[in-house]
């Protein structure tokens, strides 16, 4: 399934939407209805360079890095840990996945061109404020921008960081003070013994983990019996 978005200052670009996440494929007030427990939903981006381990410009699944950003020392919530692109689904946004778009867009000026797989079924928390409970959904999904599938610069010993540096990362600095792409090691000592950038939630770290095992599988391991790719 395809689907056009309208990115601010960009051209409309297709994305290629999996049938199994149709389902997001709604706004954000049909979701609501359909899971009445929560109250407000977050979309987030796993983002790897190379995207595929299979990928054309890849030697191996050993050079994927993951695009984590840093957020504002200013930020209420959370500030200098780091996370992974995303944000909160605004009742405006058409579908949940063009929030996914929207997003990544605004805090990376990346494009998404395809929705690889969702990670998890989501992660879980709630917050009372004035008296009021409200409980949140932040979806994760693995997925692909057409300024990482189009560079020219192949991923070969020694010649990894020039074809990271060749991404077009562009922060909105109100947010996120910093990107970075992350190797799997990083990740791993950040979640298991606190070394290197802390990353706001273990449970997201966990998500971070299972999408590098995923990249190493082959495209036979990973495809599922009614023909989509894993889901973890």
């Amino acid at each position: 399934m395809s689907t056009q978005t309208n990115a601010p200052a960009a051209q409309p670009i297709s994305i290629h939407i999996p049938h199994t996440l149709r389902c997001y494929t709604i706004p954000l007030h049909s979701f609501l209805a359909r899971n009445p427990n929560y109250h407000r939903v977050v979309c987030s981006a796993l983002i790897f360079a190379p995207p595929t381990a299979s990928h054309a410009h890849s030697s191996s699944a050993q050079d994927r890095r993951l695009l984590l950003v840093k957020r504002s020392a200013a930020e209420v919530a959370f500030p200098n840990l780091w996370e992974i692109p995303g944000g909160s689904v605004d009742q405006e946004d058409p579908t949940i996945l063009h929030s996914l778009a929207r997003e990544v867009f605004e805090e990376t000026g990346l494009r998404l061109t395809r929705v690889v797989r969702q990670a998890g079924q989501g992660i879980e928390w709630t917050e009372n404020k004035n008296g009021k409970e409200c409980k949140w959904l932040k979806l994760t999904f693995e997925i692909e921008v057409a300024e990482i599938g189009s560079s020219t610069i192949p991923v070969d010993e020694g010649n990894v960081e020039k074809y990271l540096e060749s991404i077009p990362v562009e922060l909105d600095p109100e947010e996120h003070q910093e990107y970075a792409w992350a190797t799997e090691k990083e990740i791993r000592e950040s979640l298991d013994e606190g070394k290197g950038r802390e990353i706001g939630w273990k449970e997201l770290a966990a998500l971070m983990l299972q999408a590098f095992a995923v990249g190493r599988m082959s495209p036979e391991e990973a495809m599922l019996e009614d023909g989509t790719t894993t889901r973890y």
